[in-house]
């Protein structure tokens, strides 16, 4: 065969290929998330729940999540699944307080919402109050206080992983 029929062929099996994907991305809610001066726990986040750290869309549509308990058990939906000890789980609750994670507003989002991000939604416990922010990947503007915390708690979660 040719060089110019192998290249012909890698094209249609690119466009074949390009044409049968379907790729989702995420995007932020089109309705504004209402704050609540005093969250609760509910029956997704028990009363000896630390963090909650959620993550979905990019380019393979994720969906993962991971529940950090105070004693330093974490159930999540994913393969990577850290142990943490209760003094690893401390520092992580006192680091978020001192970022400023707990005076944020509750969400974060772009005007434009495509393409290809992560939604993440961070929930951490301070006293017995819950303090959610969601925002989106590479959101301008994005404060300070919010990017130091997603890093502090994917550097705890993904520190021995591919992730």
């Amino acid at each position: 065969m040719t060089a110019k029929a192998q290249l012909f062929l890698w094209g249609i099996l690119i466009v074949l290929a390009l044409t049968s994907c379907s790729v989702e991305t995420a995007h932020a809610p089109e309705t504004q998330l209402e704050p609540t001066s005093t969250a609760v726990p509910t029956a997704t986040n028990a009363p000896n729940t630390a963090v909650v750290f959620k993550r979905s869309g990019g380019i393979g549509g994720a969906n993962e999540q991971w529940t950090i308990f105070t004693n330093g058990r974490i159930e999540t939906n994913t393969t990577t699944n850290p142990q943490l000890s209760v003094e690893q789980v401390s520092q992580l609750l006192n680091s978020l307080e001192s970022a400023g994670f707990f005076e944020l507003d509750p969400t974060y989002l772009p005007e434009d919402t495509c393409c290809d991000r992560y939604l993440y939604e961070l929930t951490a416990v301070q006293n017995t109050t819950f303090h959610s922010v969601t925002t989106l990947e590479n959101t301008p503007d994005m404060p300070e206080a919010l990017q130091q915390s997603l890093r502090l708690i994917q550097t705890l979660l993904f520190a021995n992983s591919n992730e």
